[in-house]
């Protein structure tokens, strides 16, 4: 009888390595809840294959013209000089990037970790609070450059559909990558879903009203409710043009 192969690790780290352990336990699958066995679900029978290196947990859609942007490799490797400026710029100097990653840390390191970082992008958020933290976005070629500058925890994965069990997280983040959801209404309940009792939210998102360039811009009040209809108590304040989202789970 032959030895059954033992399961590829569903995580990419840096070479060699495999997932941090602390994660392995809290992943789930996108579709069915179900616990992930290697690069597969018992549950449902989907197998998930890895992109780039990265397994592809991605399980919803994108706008159409953010999911084609967001896959060049020059918009990803040009990215970072954009978000060390763009919060200065948006918040009409009210805001750096600094302060932002200030503010992050000040929110959610209190409540003891782990982390997710959702629309993580380059990994600014995630290499921020740690190797406590795993950062998810639906783009390989911004993985490839959050890997390669900010070695770390990440998987190809939709803040609408996030691949965790319920109460996994202690802290979520959702920066920018606010505006680029299709249903911001569902990965404010996502986020909710996946943070324990007492867990927190931190978000920054360029806020309405004004040109959407077909993004999500919604007003500080239209925010409010949105995020106490997923559950949360929250604080919404305006900086320049930005909105600083400090939730707690309700």
């Amino acid at each position: 009888m032959g030895t059954a192969e033992a399961p590829k690790p569903p995580f990419p780290g840096p070479p060699g390595e495999g997932a941090p352990s602390w994660l392995l336990p809290l992943l789930a699958c996108p579709f069915c809840r179900g616990p992930l066995l290697g690069e597969g679900c018992p549950g449902c029978g989907r197998v998930f294959p890895r992109k780039g290196g990265f397994l592809d947990l991605r399980a919803f859609r994108e706008r159409p013209h953010l999911a084609l942007a967001n896959r060049l490799p020059p918009v990803a490797a040009l990215y970072d000089l954009w978000r060390t400026r763009s919060t200065g710029l948006l918040s009409g100097g009210r805001l750096d990037l600094a302060g932002e990653l200030a503010l992050l840390r000040e929110w959610l390191l209190p409540t003891g970790g782990p982390f997710l970082d959702v629309g993580t992008g380059t990994g600014v958020y995630r290499e921020a609070l740690g190797e406590g933290m795993v950062g998810v976005d639906p783009s390989p070629a911004f993985l490839e450059v959050a890997q390669r500058r900010r070695p770390g925890a990440y998987l190809l994965a939709h803040g609408e559909r996030l691949p965790f069990r319920e109460g996994a997280f202690s802290g979520v983040a959702i920066g920018p990558t606010w505006n680029e959801f299709l249903d911001p209404e569902g990965a404010a309940r996502e986020a909710r879903r996946v943070l324990r009792p007492g867990g927190r939210l931190f978000g920054l998102l360029l806020l309405g009203p004004g040109a959407s360039l077909g993004l999500f811009r919604p007003t500080p009040e239209a925010l409010l409710r949105l995020l106490e209809g997923a559950g949360f108590r929250a604080e919404v304040r305006r900086l320049g043009r930005l909105g600083l989202v400090l939730a707690e789970v309700g």
